[in-house]
């Protein structure tokens, strides 16, 4: 009876616990499979949710909120199909701080509604980044998003025409080309944010231009080179145009080291200059622009009152987009005048500090600090093949020259433009994960093909 009890009682249970079994595990199959083919998506997913919360100023709420719930479905999809939520970066830890200055920094805004608004943006930022490392897996894919992104910086070079305000009489010789350019819709955008812009893809069409062994791509890249070059001479930006100049040179120094001896020969050139003309002379054009705040002495004011606001907000900063209203209530500016419209100091690295502390400052200077480390790795690596290398020393002396713009102006780290900069940096990074220097590139590709 027992033994008759044991068999009627044992047999159905076994295949009806391995028919359940092979049900779930078929179920989990097909949800990593879900998953995969979503992690593998994520950046045409970012293309819709990024430029939502880069506007979202003038986004309805709902969708803002749509979007900020999108953005760790990446994430989470990466997590099941792969085991890991990110690929760790060289860029990690100064992107972590980063974030938390900027928490920080909304318990000091006085204008909380537009710091937030910034925040979205850091946001969408940063997931770019993620999304660009983890999303570019292949060399091809690598290849695709560079074509991509200089045609972006052509688009926004294309679209810059049609907006640019006039820039003024600094290099009047171009006054009559300006008459060509066409008028579609009110020329409301200063012609050196334009150029800070601009400056970031410049070097790196030139790199491809000089140094690409493809003629297609030397073709392209030659007439792109012509659209930014000619960008950036209409937007008279001494900034942008000191930090072009500069980055041609490193990469004539990177192609032969016996372009160093070009920079005794400037350097004589300008102490010729200063002697012959004047340095009053010199700066004649940069201390008499038409308004204050463009003037010499009008920088200088603005980088006092920064120093000044980092020395009170130290750690927290004032946060972001209250540049404006925290100097007119308790740093006056006298030379520029309370009617002036002052959105931020003139300088990235002042700019930086104001809204986000000391921390974020130097969280940011430790960001620039790995992307050149990394940039560095590639161009010394022997597994980076040569078209790898010509982009990245071209997306390294893009940022060079962004950051000599920087010296007098600032496209700040919340801005509709900063997605560029961290599209660069994802770029970067995705070339350094690709060629091998990461140890998770082999196991991402093997996982990608047990899991199909």
């Amino acid at each position: 009876m027992d033994n008759g009890t044991a068999k009627t009682g044992a047999l159905p249970e076994a295949p009806h616990l391995g028919r359940e079994g092979t049900k779930i595990t078929g179920w989990l199959a097909r949800f990593r499979r879900v998953a995969t083919w979503v992690a593998e998506r994520e950046l045409w997913l970012l293309a819709v949710v990024v430029p939502v919360l880069m506007a979202t100023n003038r986004i309805p709420l709902p969708l803002t909120v749509a979007a900020l719930a999108l953005l760790p479905v990446g994430w989470i999809a990466r997590k099941v199909a792969f085991g890991y939520f990110t690929c760790p970066t060289p860029l990690d830890l100064p992107i972590t701080v980063l974030l938390l200055a900027v928490l920080l920094s909304l318990y000091a805004s006085v204008d909380l509604g537009t710091s937030i608004i910034g925040f979205h943006k850091v946001i969408a930022e940063v997931a770019l980044f993620y999304g660009l490392v983890n999303g570019l897996r292949t060399r091809r894919s690598i290849r695709l998003f560079t074509v991509f992104f200089l045609l972006a910086g052509l688009a926004a070079a294309g679209a810059s025409l049609l907006i640019m305000q006039p820039p003024g009489s600094k290099l009047s010789f171009l006054s009559p080309l300006y008459s060509f350019l066409p008028t579609v819709v009110a020329r409301s955008v200063q012609p050196n944010y334009i150029a800070g812009t601009v400056v970031l893809f410049f070097p790196l069409s030139l790199s491809l231009l000089l140094f690409c062994p493809r003629i297609a791509s030397r073709f392209v890249s030659g007439f792109v080179f012509l659209v930014l070059g000619g960008t950036l001479v209409l937007t008279q930006s001494r900034s942008a145009l000191s930090g072009a100049v500069l980055a041609i040179l490193l990469l004539a120094v990177w192609r032969s080291r016996w372009f160093l001896l070009a920079i005794p020969v400037l350097a004589g050139a300008g102490w010729v200059l200063v002697q012959r003309v004047g340095i009053e002379e010199l700066l004649g054009p940069l201390t008499v622009m038409g308004t204050a705040v463009n003037s010499l002495q009008g920088r200088l004011e603005l980088w006092q009152r920064a120093i000044y606001i980092m020395q009170d907000f130290s750690f927290t900063g004032i946060s972001i987009g209250t540049f404006d209203s925290v100097v007119n209530v308790m740093y006056p500016l006298f030379l520029i005048g309370p009617d002036a419209v002052v959105f931020h100091a003139h300088n990235l690295y002042l700019q930086t500090g104001v809204e986000f502390g000391i921390p974020g400052l130097v969280a940011y200077m430790g960001l620039l600090a790995a992307f050149g480390f990394t940039a560095w790795t590639i161009l010394r690596s022997p597994a980076s093949e040569w078209g790898f290398r010509v982009v990245a020393i071209g997306l390294l002396c893009g940022l060079v020259a962004h950051l000599v713009y920087g010296l007098t102006d600032a496209i700040v780290v919340a801005n509709k433009t900063g997605a560029f900069i961290w599209a660069a940096f994802g770029l970067l990074v995705a070339i350094h994960r690709v060629i091998g220097e990461h140890p998770l590139a082999a196991a991402d590709a093997k996982s990608v093909t047990d899991a199909w």
